[in-house]
């Protein structure tokens, strides 16, 4: 068995016996509980695939008006808490010359979120890596979300939406274009 293999079935147990000393479940239960999370972990933390690959069919158009994408789903995974935050993004973009299919937006985004990050990352690096491949006149990104951290982890099981915004180009300068995007979001 090799380093890796050992590392894992540590972790399986380690987690398996921590679970056994909060519930009356046996030993059976809780081995396979805690080889099933981290297995699920394991995925969701997995990178299947990277933001060039997701962007590497691009086509030149002239498109001298905003483009909006609203709600485009997302799970993430807190970095503070390891517990999942989840809910949607939107997204304006002003292209420039280059446009992506719609489903690389949601590509992106899964790939983006399927990591240990905070919601604020999240939303930053989704404008930044639209804006560095497409190089468009500027991208306007807004994250709504609930924590599960918060409502788990605090008396009163608040779910709060927490919305996060971040701008590039000409949306960071014309608040009237980004308030035109905001009316366009749902």
């Amino acid at each position: 068995m090799d380093d890796s293999n050992q590392t894992k079935i540590d972790i399986q147990n380690a987690l398996a016996e921590f679970i056994k000393l909060k519930t009356t479940k046996s030993t059976d239960e809780v081995l396979d509980l805690s080889k099933k999370f981290l297995t699920q972990l394991d995925e969701k933390l997995s990178s299947k695939t990277s933001t060039v690959e997701i962007f590497k069919h691009l086509q030149e158009v002239e498109h001298s008006q905003p483009i909006y994408l609203n709600g485009i789903n997302f799970v993430s995974l807190c970095e503070h808490h390891l517990l999942p935050f989840f809910g949607t993004v939107d997204i304006a973009l002003y292209p420039q010359k280059k446009i992506a299919g719609i489903s690389r937006f949601d590509d992106l985004v899964r790939h983006l979120s399927d990591n240990l990050t905070i919601q604020e990352t999240l939303t930053k690096k989704i404008a930044n890596e639209i804006d560095s491949t497409l190089n468009p006149r500027g991208v306007f990104v807004r994250t709504n979300a609930k924590h599960s951290c918060s409502g788990f982890l605090n008396s009163g099981d608040s779910f709060t939406d927490v919305i996060t915004t971040f701008a590039t180009g000409i949306y960071e300068i014309d608040h009237t274009l980004r308030n035109e995007a905001l009316l366009n979001f749902k």
